[in-house]
């Protein structure tokens, strides 16, 4: 059968589909980049945010409307809305007939095979106060240290799982209910699936974790923190960049950034999510940290790590959130000089604290102010922060064709096309260069900058 995948959310998903890909190929199905024509429509999807549920509930009504006209298709939610909605889903929406959860993804081709025999399945995973399935969790890890990295998005590029769930419990956060408790996988499994990675031509590694610096393995009397494991992997022939994403706030010891700096091949870059810069709303968040703690984590990664590059996450509209508050958060932008930060509008996610407590009491009108001036206030901060490498020579990855090149009808030649490229600090780098470049290193000169995109010369 033809399968077509359309993911959402963050990096865990992408390498989850990554799986799923490998896994269904081998089962002996097709992949397909067209929906229409597919016989198997899979949504990976993310309850992080109302808009990315919204997305795929237009997507299932556009399917029930194709199975309405004739259309035979069988259709499967994914990820972590198949685990907070379960039954539902199939209740709701008509078109649905495989609900999987995230952890269940390694039964997908008997649950196809099922659904074309007319039979659908809704498979979550237990509760958070439910017993584990010991099998499942192998089976899951299986997936993972059994992949083709043939499967992997680049040719240069790879994700690798340190560990699943989360602890935290957020507030505002459906995380910790959809993705189920910590668990951090052996470094030994790491370990080898990074070499056969190597051994396949990929030399960027990305460690990712709902909070991968919480990564913490005990076995046989030893214990294995995430410094130890960049330890365990920096030596590795053939590893040219290591990153990692995202880590919370108050797990981020100065071991890790002491490793950082010691270990060459550790990219200067981290993902710190602030979320706000008010202890008022820091506490109401449940974040376990106060803005002093985060004003000295930044502090300290400057002075450790010289060169680090570092980006955020904020929420603005948070129940309660005053002016002085939202005022605060523009500061802490203003004082970290993040090179970035993502910024959303709270939205209230059933299930979480918030939803049961807190009354979502800021107006969507000044959710929109809100978001729009800390957008304002990161352009300027990143429009700085960009500036300051016009004239520098750096090093990139080639990761493909740029946006712009790839909305052109006709390219000029292979010899000249506009590339995009990452620097070690995951900058956008965007210039000019031969089409065999696309996943190889090569040094440009910073000749021009935005806020959000450096410009560049080809280096002879």
């Amino acid at each position: 059968m033809k399968i077509f995948i359309e993911t959402l959310g963050c990096q865990m998903n992408r390498l989850d589909s990554e799986l799923v890909t490998e896994l269904l190929r081998m089962a002996g199905h097709e992949m397909t980049a067209e929906v229409k024509s597919a016989d198997v429509v899979l949504y990976n999807t993310c309850s992080v945010r109302e808009h990315a549920e919204q997305k795929i509930f237009s997507r299932l009504g556009a399917d029930a409307v194709r199975k309405r006209a004739g259309r035979r298709q069988i259709v499967g939610v994914l990820g972590c809305m198949a685990q907070r909605l379960g039954k539902e889903l199939p209740q709701k929406y008509e078109a649905v007939d495989i609900v999987c959860a995230p952890g269940q993804l390694f039964r997908l081709p008997e649950l196809i095979e099922a659904a074309a025999e007319g039979t659908g399945a809704v498979l979550v995973d237990p509760a958070r106060n439910e017993t584990r399935d010991p099998q499942a969790e192998h089976r899951m890890d299986i997936l993972d240290s059994t992949r083709n990295p043939a499967a992997c998005s680049g040719e240069a590029q790879a994700f690798v799982r340190v560990m699943r769930g989360c602890n935290n419990f957020c507030s505002y956060c459906i995380v910790p209910f959809v993705r189920g408790p910590e668990r951090s996988r052996a470094p030994e499994d790491i370990l080898a699936e990074v070499k056969k990675l190597l051994a396949a031509g990929r030399s960027e590694i990305t460690l990712i974790g709902q909070t991968v610096n919480s990564y913490e393995h005990t076995a046989g009397g030893r214990t294995t923190r995430f410094s130890d494991l960049l330890k365990l992997l920096s030596p590795l022939q053939g590893l040219r960049r290591l990153r990692f994403v995202t880590s919370h706030p108050k797990d981020f010891g100065l071991d890790i950034l002491e490793a950082m700096r010691d270990l060459p091949n550790v990219c200067p870059y981290i993902h710190v999510p602030a979320q706000s810069g008010s202890d008022a709303i820091l506490k109401a968040m449940n974040r376990g940290y106060t803005r002093a703690c985060y004003d000295e984590l930044i502090d300290a990664a400057r002075q450790i790590v010289p060169d680090v590059v570092i980006v955020s996450d904020f929420i603005v509209g948070f129940p309660g959130e005053t002016e002085e508050d939202h005022a605060a958060s523009a500061e802490l932008i203003r004082r970290s000089g993040f090179k970035n930060s993502f910024v959303f509008k709270y939205s209230t996610r059933p299930g979480t604290l918030a939803d049961k407590k807190l009354p979502d009491d800021i107006s969507e009108e000044i959710k929109k102010r809100r978001n729009n001036e800390l957008l304002a206030v990161q352009k300027e901060i990143g429009f700085a922060h960009h500036q300051s490498y016009i004239g520098k020579a750096m090093e990139v990855l080639v990761t493909g064709r740029s946006r712009r090149s790839d909305k052109q009808p006709a390219p000029a030649t292979a010899q000249a096309m506009q590339l995009m490229a990452r620097t070690t600090g995951d900058h956008i780098v965007v210039f000019t260069g031969p089409e065999n470049l696309i996943d190889q290193y090569t040094t440009v000169t910073i000749t021009d900058a935005n806020d959000l995109t450096l410009f560049a010369e080809l280096q002879e």
